[in-house]
């Protein structure tokens, strides 16, 4: 088909609800019986309609609080802000079955002040890394879909299969 892998932001609730219990948000989509393998195409769920996070909205329009990392200001924040980053982590990666997330960061009709936003993601990936050294074993960083098929690709994995629409 030319493509590596296809996402949804949109799938019925109920199969939804499934393949996050059972750790299937990704699998193989068999889309048709009569083209065979060719037709074949890595599928994967994103979270909430590929927004960020609950709180990790950085946009101009957005009520959340930005990561304020001076320590001499009285409303630093930054130990709670990375926890709760990595608890946004682990509760996505619940319903998937490797160790690979794709953490997606902005929504429709967003980035109207991208240095903000970018501002804020770099302080979130330097401050969130940084917590490795404590054991967090969350590692993020900016990617591509490229960049994460390519690393699920490595894992090796024998997929479940989706033969319906």
């Amino acid at each position: 088909m030319g493509f590596d892998g296809l996402f949804f932001g949109r799938v019925d609730l109920q199969d939804y609800a499934e393949r996050n219990i059972t750790k299937q948000m990704e699998m193989i989509w068999k889309g048709s019986s009569n083209l065979g393998e060719e037709s074949w195409l890595f599928t994967g769920i994103i979270p909430r309609t590929y927004t960020p996070p609950e709180s990790f909205c950085f946009d101009a329009f957005c009520d959340d609080e930005p990561i304020k990392d001076d320590p001499q200001l009285h409303d630093y924040n930054v130990l709670e802000r990375v926890q709760a980053f990595i608890n946004a982590a682990h509760d996505q990666a619940a319903g998937y079955a490797t160790n690979h997330i794709m953490m997606t960061m902005g929504s429709d009709f967003q980035y109207e002040n991208a240095n903000q936003w970018y501002k804020n993601l770099d302080k979130l990936i330097r401050y969130v890394n940084a917590q490795q050294v404590n054991g967090s074993g969350v590692n993020i960083f900016y990617s591509t879909p490229t960049c994460y098929l390519y690393a699920l690709n490595k894992v090796n994995r024998t997929w479940t299969t989706k033969t319906d629409d």
